[in-house]
């Protein structure tokens, strides 16, 4: 049964990964802010933190790499749940959607701003927006998550509402209730499997 244990303990860090990401990527903001003279939170994009303007841009450059790296384990740990709870299919998609999210942040932290490379590989961004549909379809029919189905589904709305009210928003409040919208959802959801996986574990 060691293996058993193993798995599941390797499962619960990665959960709490899914936890710490969104942490980590909006503290880091607020860590890095007072470093920047005059930034404008509703106006200036979060990547401008990592850039020269900044006194100590490695403050959110750092940051955005850890939280990479914590959403890169949250891929494992929810692709692990979701598998088990749906599809191995959709599991597979929720577990790549995350892990773009990593992928995108690992590279926003190495490549910073006017890089480039901090910008490309736009695309993944559309697995990012798609996470919490997603994760939404793969919960859809267990009846104890009926709460968290609805704060899926006022996720995706407010998204959706977003991206019709996005011309009278400054690009900083654009973008990071865009980023409420797809990263908290995955923070949510692990901490949900991690205290329902623990709570199975002392029941076995």
């Amino acid at each position: 049964m060691s293996w058993l244990h193993n798995k599941r303990s390797v499962t619960s860090l990665c959960l709490l990964a899914a936890v710490a990401m969104p942490i980590l990527y909006f503290g880091t903001q607020i860590v890095a802010a007072p470093f920047y003279p005059g930034y404008s939170f509703s106006l200036q994009s979060e990547s401008m933190l990592g850039t020269q303007f900044s006194r100590h841009p490695w403050i959110f450059n750092a940051g955005e790499i850890l939280s990479g790296f914590a959403a890169l384990g949250a891929a494992l740990g929810l692709y692990r749940v979701f598998r088990r709870k749906t599809h191995f299919l959709l599991g597979w998609l929720i577990g790549l959607s995350v892990a773009c999210t990593g992928v995108i942040c690992v590279k926003a932290g190495m490549f910073p701003m006017p890089d480039p490379r901090h910008n490309s590989w736009g695309f993944l961004l559309n697995f990012m927006i798609i996470t919490p549909h997603l994760m939404l379809i793969g919960l859809w029919k267990h009846s104890h998550s009926s709460v968290v189905r609805a704060y899926l589904i006022f996720s995706i709305m407010l998204l959706l509402v977003l991206s019709l009210v996005a011309p009278w928003l400054g690009r900083g409040t654009l973008q990071r209730l865009i980023h409420v919208t797809t990263l908290v959802p995955v923070g949510v959801i692990g901490f949900l499997f991690w205290r329902e996986l623990q709570t199975t574990s002392m029941n076995t």
